[in-house]
């Protein structure tokens, strides 16, 4: 059962403090189609009614999966509202476009009503973006930084350098902040244990778009490439063709390890098995603490394979922010001093 008057405070989140729409705005909102399992109408159609009748004129376009081929009508559309909200995967595809749109453009995580007036949904995005915030501070102002895991990922990185940052943020607007802004990975050396799968990043579409790795195997990093994969010999064959396959589809750079970044939004849940599908489990959880991912194969964000770390641990000069798959805020005055000030998102926080 929906709670009403929380699912009115989260479209409200989506409209007001994150969209910044007003009476009189022309909005476009762009669905994926129910059957597809992943966006359900409900949340479009509620978020649709509710700008209608605060005076914004809206549209719905519905459309299939995502795909490589750009569909000229739908970006003159875009490029023709003031605002478009995403309630399909299409608005992640181009995360990192700067040039190609001209309008306001919010991509949402949320996927339904009941998760809409869920705290993640509902958690002040004003807030969120402080809290956001916070964390990127504590990131860029490190020395250094080292990541481990349980399966014996140890890799470390001087964040500051002089060479230019090769890291961006996102074009679009991200509803709600989910992760920190990526960290260049071009001085990042060590290695990275994975046990899980090989996900696409949602840049572009490719068959087989996921690969399970069987058993532990290591990707030795030196300077942000990788130089050796240590595993299973099964595992290695199918790892390696993954990304001679991909790699060679886009034409990309194919050992590089461009970014990481760590989930921050306790809120996110997922209840089906990694197995179903394990591009969705990924396009998911990557929002939680529990998780950071890697973009990989390509010289850019998000590259196209994505590498899901589980229950790491990030150390900011020697000081754990995340440990163990947990985000630590209170470690760092920063973040302590945003969440004082921010009470929805320090609960999140609180046992």
């Amino acid at each position: 059962m929906i709670n009403s008057k929380n699912l009115s405070a989260g479209i409200d989140n989506l409209l007001f403090n994150c969209a910044k729409l007003y009476s009189g705005d022309d909005l476009l909102i762009i669905r994926e189609k129910e059957s597809l399992g992943w966006y359900k109408n409900d949340i479009s159609d509620v978020v649709s009614s509710t700008a209608s009748k605060k005076g914004i004129k809206t549209s719905l376009i519905e459309v299939g999966q995502p795909n490589n081929t750009e569909k000229k009508s739908l970006k003159n559309a875009i490029n023709e509202h003031s605002c478009t909200i995403f309630f399909a995967r299409i608005g992640d595809q181009d995360r990192f476009e700067e040039k190609k749109y001209t309008t306001k453009r919010v991509m949402s995580y949320v996927r339904s009503a009941q998760s809409l007036s869920s705290p993640f949904g509902t958690i002040n995005y004003i807030a969120n973006i402080a809290f956001k915030n916070s964390i990127d501070k504590i990131l860029s102002e490190a020395k250094k930084i080292t990541i481990t895991c349980p399966l014996g990922t140890k890799i470390s990185g001087l964040k500051h350098n002089n060479t230019k940052e090769k890291s961006s943020e996102v074009s679009v607007i991200r509803f709600p902040l989910v992760v920190p802004k990526p960290i260049d990975c071009s001085l990042f050396s060590g290695n990275v244990v994975l046990d899980n799968y090989l996900t696409p990043t949602g840049s572009k579409v490719y068959e087989p778009n996921s690969l399970k790795i069987n058993k532990p195997t290591n990707f030795v990093i030196d300077s942000g490439r990788i130089t050796s994969i240590e595993g299973d010999k099964d595992d290695l064959r199918n790892i390696n063709n993954h990304y001679d396959i991909v790699s060679k589809k886009f034409n990309l750079d194919r050992d590089r390890v461009h970014s990481w970044h760590p989930g921050l939004h306790p809120a996110i849940s997922y209840k089906k098995s990694i197995q179903k599908d394990p591009d969705q489990w990924s396009n998911t959880m990557f929002a939680s603490p529990k998780f950071l991912h890697f973009h990989t194969c390509g010289d850019y964000a998000p590259g196209e394979i994505c590498w899901m770390l589980e229950n790491h641990s990030v150390y900011v000069d020697r000081i754990p922010l995340w440990e163990n798959g947990s985000l630590l805020p209170f470690n760092f005055r920063i973040t302590s001093e945003c969440l004082e000030k921010n009470e929805e998102i320090k609960s999140l926080f609180v046992n």
